[in-house]
């Protein structure tokens, strides 16, 4: 049986407040708007819609109630109060949406004896992140990351696309020829 090969990793640990801007949204949930340009994030899963937007940027966001979600945009949003927006430069952007979606599910599993029951800006500046000395794997997961984000714009599209021309379809509006 052949051994496997052992590569060390080095780095240094920081932080995430060394490593991006943490604020919050400034909006409160009636701020969603059905049909709106932009999205809007809040604790939920599933960004809602709003006709404004206050940041224009590639962000980690965090909920910081409810199920402690995190998520990752890039463009024009807007975001609710107890959401978390962290922007940072460019090549932490993969690294920091790791941490803290790693960090976000520690808190996920203590919160479920009723402990936690939100997550603080000193929580989300305090997360920690190990940055490889290697900017390859800096590189490499910022392109995982942004791959993910180009198929999720792209199924958005399409799902826009079925909803407009399947009605059409469906009362005769539009038709399909071989």
């Amino acid at each position: 049986m052949a051994k496997a090969a052992t590569h060390k990793l080095s780095g240094k640990y920081t932080i995430a407040q060394n490593l991006a801007t943490v604020v919050t949204g400034k909006e409160d949930a009636n701020f969603s708007v059905p049909n709106g340009k932009y999205k809007f994030f809040t604790c939920s899963n599933t960004p809602l819609s709003c006709d404004e937007y206050s940041f224009d940027a590639s962000s980690i966001l965090i909920a910081g109630n409810g199920d402690f979600n995190v998520k990752h945009y890039s463009g024009k949003f807007n975001a609710y109060q107890r959401t978390y927006v962290l922007t940072p430069d460019k090549k932490y952007f993969g690294l920091l949406y790791l941490a803290s979606l790693y960090r976000i599910n520690s808190f996920k599993s203590r919160s479920s004896g009723s402990i936690v029951k939100f997550i603080t800006k000193s929580d989300v500046e305090n997360i920690p992140v190990f940055i490889p000395n290697d900017r390859f794997y800096l590189q490499e997961l910022n392109k995982l990351i942004y791959l993910q984000e180009q198929n999720k714009l792209e199924n958005e599209l399409l799902v826009n696309l079925r909803d407009w021309l399947l009605p059409m379809l469906m009362n005769g509006q539009a038709t399909i020829s071989d």
